[in-house]
C-alpha cells in the first residue's frame, strides 16, 4: 500500500516514487473499472474551466435508494472516476473505481489519481488542502507557497532546494491546527517543471519522468519526512503576468481565510457540510498564524536569486 497524506492507498496499478506503508488497513481502494462510467442518475453540478474556456474536471453527484452519496469526477478525454461519499477514517475503505479512457496512459491515471482525486478526497473527508508548494529553510523554518497553476510554485521551490533547502511538496499540502500551531503535511514530495525550468535551474541530469501524455512538465520524485512539520509562514502568489516588480507585502485579517478557501482543493462546493468544515478550518488557521504574505514577481528567471535572498533572510 501507499501512503499519501495520512491515507494508506491500495492501488491496482503501480505508484512509482509513492512512499509505501505496512498499514494493516486500507483507506483507499482504487480498482479499475472497464468501459465509461454509467452516468445515469447523476446529476451535474459544477465543472472547472481553463482560461481559454476547455472543462478540465466536470463533477456529478447521485443519491440511491439507500441513501449513500456518490460522486464521479470526469477529466475529459482521460478518465473518469466514481466513489461513495464516505469520511476515508470510517470501517472499511473508500472503494474508488477508475474508468481510464482508451488514450490514458498510466502516467496519465497517475497524475490524475495523485494531484486531482486524492487531494479533493482528503479535503472532502474534513481536512484543509491548499494548492501550494512547501520547502524546509536551511535554518529549519518551513514555509508555502500558494497559488494557481502555472504561477511559478514549483520552480520557486526548486530554486529554493538548489540552495540547500528541503523540498517537503510542490503541489498540494494539508494544514491542520495543534495547541496553537499549523502543522503542515505534504501530499507526496517530488517536482513537476517544464523543461525550461529543468534547463535553467541545471537540473537536467536528474532521472526526470513523464508527467501525463497530455502534459509538458516532467517529473522528478524526491524524498521527504513523512510526518508533520510546522508552518511558519505562507505565502499567497499573484498572477506573475500582472506582476513587474518583486513585492512582498503583509497580509492580515478576514481577507486571509477567503484566501485560503480560494486556494483549496474541493470536491462539492455544494454542500454546506463541508464548505462549513473549510471555512472552520481555515479561520483556525488564520488564527493561529496571523499574518501571511503576497508574494508578486514575474515570470522572469534573472528574479529568482534576488526572490530566494528575499525569502531566506
Amino acid at each position: 500500500m501507499y501512503r499519501v497524506f495520512d491515507c494508506a492507498i491500495e492501488c491496482d496499478f503501480a505508484l512509482p516514487g509513492i512512499p509505501q506503508t505496512q498499514q494493516s488497513k486500507c483507506d483507499i481502494q482504487v480498482e479499475f473499472a472497464p468501459g465509461a462510467a454509467d452516468t445515469s442518475g447523476f446529476d451535474w453540478f459544477h465543472s472547472w474551466r481553463e482560461k481559454k474556456g476547455d472543462t478540465t474536471l466536470a463533477c456529478a453527484r447521485s443519491t440511491s435508494q439507500d441513501g449513500a452519496l456518490r460522486y464521479l469526477l470526469r477529466f475529459p478525454e482521460l478518465a473518469d472516476f466514481v466513489f461513495c461519499a464516505e469520511a476515508v477514517d470510517e470501517t472499511g475503505p473508500l472503494k474508488l473505481l477508475y474508468h481510464p479512457h482508451p488514450n490514458c496512459d498510466q502516467n496519465s491515471l497517475r497524475h490524475l489519481l495523485l494531484d486531482q482525486v486524492i487531494p479533493r478526497l482528503w479535503s472532502h473527508s474534513g481536512h484543509l488542502v491548499i494548492h501550494a508548494s512547501a520547502v524546509r529553510l536551511q535554518d529549519g523554518r518551513v514555509v508555502a507557497f500558494a497559488g494557481e497553476s502555472g504561477w511559478g510554485k514549483s520552480t520557486l521551490a526548486a530554486a529554493l532546494q538548489a540552495r540547500g533547502c528541503q523540498l517537503l511538496s510542490d503541489d498540494s499540502i494539508s494544514l491542520k491546527v495543534h495547541e496553537q500551531q499549523v502543522h503542515l503535511k505534504a501530499g507526496y514530495c517530488g517536482l513537476r517543471l517544464l523543461g525550461d525550468s529543468i534547463a535553467t535551474l541545471g537540473l537536467g541530469e536528474s532521472d526526470w519522468k513523464a508527467v501525463s501524455h497530455y502534459s509538458a512538465k516532467r517529473r522528478l520524485q524526491l524524498n521527504a519526512p513523512a510526518q508533520a512539520v510546522v508552518l511558519d509562514t505562507l505565502y499567497f502568489m499573484t498572477d506573475p503576468a500582472h506582476s513587474s516588480v518583486l513585492c512582498i507585502d503583509e497580509m492580515a485579517g478576514a481577507e486571509l481565510i477567503t484566501s485560503l478557501i480560494q486556494y483549496s482543493f474541493l470536491l462539492d462546493i455544494h454542500s454546506r457540510e463541508t464548505s462549513s468544515q473549510q471555512f472552520r478550518e481555515a479561520a483556525a488557521v488564520v488564527r493561529a498564524l496571523p499574518v501571511m504574505h503576497s508574494l508578486a514577481y514575474s515570470r522572469d528567471y534573472s528574479l529568482l536569486p534576488d526572490l530566494c535572498d528575499a525569502l531566506t533572510q
